[in-house]
């Protein structure tokens, strides 16, 4: 025998939406078969196809702003102890500081003008060949000050 416990009310309201799916219910109400959890299953099952149906129509797309935390949490500007905050999105805080934290970083990492820009006609060679190595003069001691 199994011991669980059927709620005689919530089968009686899924018979009642079901009455609202034409020819979901050959039967009328059967007291047996709500106590079995018939009723339940079957609305349970509608309604999970119903809304299966609705996700595939209308896929899940996070908004700019919770988009631009994600990326500030992957590149450690936030942790997870950091929470998103509607309020600050609705003044697109987020895609501002993303955008500053990407020019800042990627004039700190990327190359500078002089060499980053490679000349065509000499084909990257000297100094703009994107593998040159610097060479730095040793520096010069200094002349003695006046004593």
């Amino acid at each position: 025998m199994h011991s669980l416990v059927i709620d005689l009310n919530a089968e009686e309201r899924a018979f009642d939406l079901l009455q609202w799916v034409p020819y979901s219910l050959l039967s009328e109400y059967d007291e047996e078969a709500a106590m079995c959890g018939k009723y339940s299953a079957m609305q349970r099952q509608r309604s999970d196809a119903a809304l299966d149906e609705w996700d595939l129509k209308n896929p899940y797309e996070s908004s700019e702003e919770l988009t631009s935390f994600r990326e500030l949490r992957r590149l450690g500007v936030y942790t997870d102890d950091d929470y998103f905050s509607p309020s600050l999105a609705s003044d697109a805080f987020y895609r501002k500081t993303l955008k500053q934290h990407t020019a800042t970083s990627a004039s700190i990492d990327g190359p500078g003008p002089a060499r980053g820009n490679i000349d065509p006609i000499r084909k990257g060679t000297g100094l703009d060949a994107p593998n040159a190595k610097q060479g730095f003069r040793p520096r010069r001691p200094r002349r003695c000050t006046r004593s």
